[in-house]
Formats: C-alpha cells, structure tokens, sequence
C-alpha cells in the first residue's frame, strides 16, 4: 500500500513529490482536456524523477444524457482519458456512470450496462483496469444499491472509494467497504469536519471526523493492494497550503501503513527461542 496524492499537471508537483518521498500521483479531469495532449512532458517528469501515476478520473461527464450526440461527446472523452492513462503508465481510469432525472435507478443501472461494456473492454484492451468512483458529481453508482447490480454484471469493474461521500450522505462509510472492500481499485483520502452536526470544511486526513484506523483496517481485510491518495479539498488547503496539507496528512496516515515484511537474523533468532 502506498501514500500518494492528487498532482497538478506542474513539474514542482513531481519535483515535490520525489523531494518528500511520494511514489506514486493521480490526475483527474473534467471539462478541460488539454491535459491530454502533454503525455510526452508528464512521462518526461515521471522518469526524471521516478514518480508513478496511479490513476487518471474523468469526472462530471453525463453518460446517461438524453441526447445520443452528447452521450457519445463523453464516451469519446472516456476513450482519450483511458488512452492517456496507458500513455502515462497509469494502471487505472476512473469515471461515473452519468446522471438522469428522468430515469429510476433501474433504468439508469440498465442503460449504463447497455453503454459501458466497449468502454470497459477498450480499457482492458489497452491493460488499463476501470473502476466507478462514489462521488455524486453526475453519477448515480455510489453505494450498494447501485454497486449490487453494476459491478455484478460488470466483474472485472472496481470501484474508487472515499469515506467522506458517504459521509456526506449521512451513511455510514465503514459496512459498504466492509461488503465491498473486495471490489475497491483505488481509494482517497480527505477528512470531513463537522461543527454541531453540521459539515464545516474537508480538512487533511487526521484533522476531522474520519475513522482512518477503521479504514486502514477494512482495507487489510480485504488485501487491498493499491494506493491511498491524498486530496487537498477546501479553499483553506489549496493554494499556499496545498503542499502543509498533503504533508499533514501523511504524517497521520502513514501509520497505518504496514512496513515490507522481511524477515531478519534477528527475527529468525527469536522464532527459534520462542519455540514459533
């Protein structure tokens, strides 16, 4: 399990990463695409400084738009983000599955699986795996009650979990990643804050409400293998701050981390006086 965070596309951010130990960043995209055409700079700055991109979102897309010509617009940019992601070496794409009023959770679970298999399948072409993220920006696939018949007729999809949208919900984070740890790709880290039962601010894991020892334990269980990725979310931790936030937060987190298992002469020393 690795400690990275959400970069800007800016060599300071890979610098900054390499300099504080960071492995691994992530990029996510909504609107603005120009990003896409830069996959020469980031690789350029990944091997200089030997920082790994663990996965690339595209956020706020509404696949499940009324218009066929705008649904096809997103799927289009779908297909260049899960191509750049090859390009920057990152093993993961992330989106939503759209948005419509108009439709019953029934109807939108049906059009997605209508939709998104040659998504899924171009993805998985390209070796790049897909996941679902839980946040409500034009997406409707953020629990169980819509995770049971996606990811069921989707098995090799996962999801990209972060506690504080559930929280958000008024749902409690802790039994979906118990049931659905098994099925988590990617995870981010940010804190909420609540002030007299209301939300306050998103503030650097360990400075709010969020349970992380809970969360690192859940994912153990699970074997989850890949990244936790911090993300500065408030106006106060942008900015000036953006970099104290992402190092506040792993100072907290890093905890949580289990260190390589290797086994020392000393270790081997004390199984054999201990009898284990």
């Amino acid at each position: 399990m690795r400690i990275g965070f959400i970069a800007r596309p800016t060599e300071d951010d890979f610098e900054f990463a390499a300099l504080k130990g960071f492995p691994c960043l992530e990029f996510n995209l909504s609107d603005d695409l120009e990003l896409l055409r830069r996959a020469g700079e980031i690789n350029g700055w990944r091997h200089k400084y030997e920082v790994s991109i663990s996965h690339v979102g595209l956020y706020g897309r509404n696949y499940l738009a009324d218009d066929a010509g705008e649904r096809q617009a997103h799927f289009d940019a779908l297909r260049r983000v899960t191509e750049f992601a090859r390009a920057i070496g990152a093993p993961l794409v992330t989106t939503g599955g759209g948005l419509n009023e108009h439709l019953s959770l029934e109807e939108s679970c049906r059009r997605v699986l209508d939709l998104f298999p040659p998504a899924v399948r171009h993805a998985e072409s390209l070796g790049v795996k897909f996941a679902f993220y839980n946040c409500h920006w034009t997406n409707f696939i953020v629990g169980p009650e819509s995770w049971e018949p996606v990811l069921g007729a989707l098995p090799s999809v996962g999801i990209k979990f972060d506690p504080s949208h559930p929280t958000y919900d008024g749902k409690d984070w802790a039994p979906q990643l118990a049931a659905w740890g098994h099925r988590v790709f990617h995870t981010h880290a940010k804190d909420t804050l609540f002030i007299e039962g209301k939300p306050f601010e998103d503030v650097p894991a360990g400075l709010g409400d969020t349970h992380w020892g809970r969360f690192f334990a859940l994912l153990y269980h699970h074997g989850y293998a890949g990244d936790v990725n911090i993300e500065p979310h408030s106006k106060t931790w942008h900015g000036e701050l953006m970099y104290s936030c992402i190092l506040l937060a792993r100072r907290y987190l890093e905890q949580f981390v289990a260190p390589p298992a290797i086994a020392t002469r000393d270790d081997i020393g004390l199984k054999k006086l201990w009898g284990s």
